[in-house]
């Protein structure tokens, strides 16, 4: 294995092909944002077209695992693209994890702008959290052993953010109640387990607002906040996806065998060859 120093991290690649792989929703640990990375990241973002911006709703932990593992891939081949692909910006593309780190800074910002002041709401999600974590593993492995619907848990999992975490632990709950008799004695967890991931979510759910709400009343700090998240997610895009990006030097090195050294920036299948990088 070749270690990398990625973002101030240090990740991993199989170095015989450089095969990869994007890992799967629950096998992406949360990665927390970069103020500094934010500040270095935010100017060029700034210069986007408002009518270019593109709505972030997505998993940035994801998107920062996926760019690291493209960018530890292309990482040998630096001098191939500057002398092949000369309009490519090689250093830009060395910092894409940087400002996926960015973005997930920006993006925890628009979460506490949601949260309110007295702390409250903060607390019920700590607890909404580790409910939701508890309720969902043992749901999994109890739809492993064919207890319970097997889909209906995978699409829990599904979900990012604050209301659906809150979601999660109100479906979570209900789920359990309804199957109690075909999952009796088969699993850990108390009735006071199950009862505390329903208080939590239904009451996290009368305060949460979902992010694309507009109204009078959203405090400015707020606005500005979702368009600096919108604007990196945007610029991180671009600098993967775009004529000059990621993928396009991915392209240019394997040709169709592209997606099995660089995944796509939000993917979710994994490839069998190679496991993926750790976060730290």
């Amino acid at each position: 294995m070749t270690p990398s120093k990625i973002g101030g991290r240090t990740v991993t690649s199989k170095a015989a092909g450089r095969s990869v792989v994007s890992a799967r929703d629950r096998e992406v640990p949360m990665v927390e944002g970069s103020q500094r990375a934010f500040e270095t990241f935010l100017p060029a973002a700034l210069q986007i077209l408002p009518a270019d911006v593109r709505p972030f709703r997505y998993d940035g932990s994801l998107a920062y695992y996926n760019a690291t593992v493209g960018v530890v891939a292309l990482e040998p081949h630096g001098a191939t693209l500057r002398a092949e692909l000369p309009r490519t910006d090689v250093t830009a593309l060395r910092a894409l994890p940087d400002l996926a780190l960015a973005l997930i800074f920006a993006a925890e910002q628009v979460d506490r702008g949601a949260v309110r002041s007295d702390g409250s709401t903060a607390r019920l999600l700590k607890t909404a959290f580790a409910s939701r974590a508890l309720l969902l593993d043992t749901a999994t492995a109890l739809a492993g052993k064919g207890l319970l619907p097997k889909r209906a848990v995978e699409k829990i999992r599904e979900g990012r953010g604050n209301i659906d975490v809150a979601t999660d632990c109100v479906v979570l709950a209900a789920l359990f109640i309804a199957n109690a008799a075909a999952i009796k004695s088969r699993h850990p967890l108390t009735k006071e387990d199950i009862t505390v991931a329903s208080e939590v979510g239904n009451a996290l759910l009368k305060v949460l607002r979902p992010k694309r709400a507009r109204t009078r009343a959203t405090p400015a700090a707020i606005v500005e906040a979702v368009d600096h998240r919108d604007r990196l997610w945007t610029l991180l895009v671009q600098r993967f996806e775009g004529p000059h990006g990621l993928e396009r030097a991915a392209m240019h090195l394997w040709g169709r065998d592209a997606g099995a050294h660089v995944p796509p920036l939000l993917s979710f299948t994994p490839s069998p060859r190679a496991k993926a990088p750790p976060a730290s």
